[in-house]
């Protein structure tokens, strides 16, 4: 016998169907709507900056020494970017275009003398990502990345907790717990590769080094040029710093996957510049351009990113990460101008043409080498000091480390006109307004204590 059914179990059925059917439609519509290159829609989204590591004292960059297990176990099975090229050697310039997807040319900050504040109007990734649903956060070193510099725009939660990432550690991890149900964006940032050094027993045992560090006194003998035998020591010395680093990298992510975040989390890992170790007759970082202050690590993986790979491919780091996380977690509809390397994710080739970056100590008031632009292609890189009106390019090709500097004219016209032409492609925007006295002389007392001012 065939059973009949009411009319109103019908119209459940019914209804349920077209609810199923309305529901199957609008997915399909929301994959038809995102990126080519969305990996993992919705998302949670970790980057992490690890401020002054220079990409060739990375494991995974080839390092010999064991300073970065943590970053090594995340490239093996993620999208290594090899030849990742930041906009700037120092941490303000470089961050604002990680926020903005904007080259330093273009939204201003390129001077340590700039205290100027990023426009209420600028769209940056935390806004982008708090308009699609995220929960946004970052806990950071501060100073040049002080929400006094409008660095904490669309940021739900904006702490300064301290230079180091230890400082971090607690509230981070309380605060995933609170908010684990929700969908998060984590910006975390630390100094504590940058100097003075910070390493620990832990960190310096696990490099092997032994005895005191080479103290206060070994700066100023680096910055004249005249370091000595002390300045292995001080590598020693970054290189436990950098260590102590991706330790902190690692109980965060144990912290994650701990509160069961961590498999749906895409994680970015990289840095704003490198550092020097008078390579080109300097120490530290920011009044140059050459290789060892731009060549930073650049890492995706964890959800998502189901296929290691490695991308030989010239990128511009700093500006191509906002727009590329996007297009990661499906968000198509932004403001970010920089260019998105989701393609390279699959395997797709870039095509992206010269990197350039840029920087100023002093501005151009003549002291140092002042203004300083560089264009990168893949196989010369021009450096052009703005402010003596002087310029030197490099055959890349021959000479990858930058040692011997040429002034064949005929090649410097042409990477000349590479970079005017750039430069007339990316006008300056009116993207900062001016600080208020009392964060002037917050941020210069903080500036200081980095070794940036006297």
């Amino acid at each position: 016998m065939t059973r009949m059914i009411g009319w109103p179990a019908l119209l459940i059925a019914v209804v349920g169907a077209l609810h199923v059917a309305s529901g199957c439609d609008h997915a399909e519509r929301a994959d038809r709507d995102r990126p080519r290159d969305t990996v993992c829609p919705d998302c949670n989204v970790l980057l992490i900056s690890m401020d002054t590591l220079r990409a060739d004292h990375v494991g995974a960059y080839g390092y010999e020494r064991p300073t970065t297990p943590t970053i090594d176990a995340l490239a093996a099975r993620g999208v290594v970017f090899e030849n990742a090229i930041s906009q700037s050697s120092w941490t303000r310039p470089a961050h604002m275009s990680m926020f903005t997807g904007l080259y330093p040319a273009e939204h201003g900050f390129i001077a340590l003398v700039n205290r100027g504040r990023l426009a209420d109007d600028v769209p940056t990734l935390a806004s982008t990502l708090g308009d699609h649903g995220y929960t946004t956060a970052a806990f950071t070193g501060g100073v040049n990345v002080s929400p006094a510099f409008g660095f904490d725009r669309g940021f739900d939660l904006y702490r300064t907790n301290g230079r180091l990432y230890r400082n971090s550690m607690e509230e981070l991890g309380w605060w995933l717990e609170q908010n684990r149900d929700e969908k998060l964006f984590v910006f975390f940032h630390g100094y504590d590769p940058h100097t003075p050094y910070h390493s620990d027993p832990i960190a310096r045992e696990a490099m092997g080094l032994t005895g005191a560090p080479p103290g206060k006194g070994f700066r100023r003998a680096c910055e004249k040029g005249k370091p000595g035998p002390r300045l292995r020591r001080y590598v020693d010395e970054y290189d436990a710093a950098i260590r102590r680093g991706d330790r902190y990298v690692e109980k965060l992510l144990a912290r994650m996957d701990e509160l069961g975040l961590l498999e749906h989390t895409l994680i970015v890992f990289t840095s704003d510049h490198g550092e020097e170790f008078l390579e080109h007759g300097r120490c530290f970082h920011l009044s140059s351009l050459y290789r060892e202050v731009l060549h930073v690590p650049l890492i995706i993986a964890g959800a998502g990113i189901d296929e290691p790979r490695r991308i030989a491919e010239l990128v511009p780091a700093s500006v191509g990460i906002g727009p590329t996380i996007l297009q990661l977690v499906g968000i198509a509809d932004h403001q970010l101008p920089g260019p998105s390397l989701a393609p390279a994710v699959r395997g797709a080739p870039l095509g992206l043409g010269p990197v350039q970056s840029e920087t100023s100590r002093h501005g151009d008031t003549g002291r140092g080498d002042g203004h300083v632009r560089s264009l990168t292609t893949a196989d010369a890189k021009l450096v052009h000091f703005v402010t003596k009106d002087e310029a030197v390019w490099f055959d890349l090709a021959g000479d990858p480390l930058e040692s011997t500097p040429l002034t064949d004219a005929a090649e410097l016209a042409r990477l000349q006109a590479l970079l005017d032409r750039w430069l007339l492609e990316h006008p300056r925007q009116p993207v900062t307004v001016g600080a208020v006295a009392a964060e002037k002389r917050e941020i210069d007392r903080q500036l200081k204590a980095l070794g940036y001012v006297d």
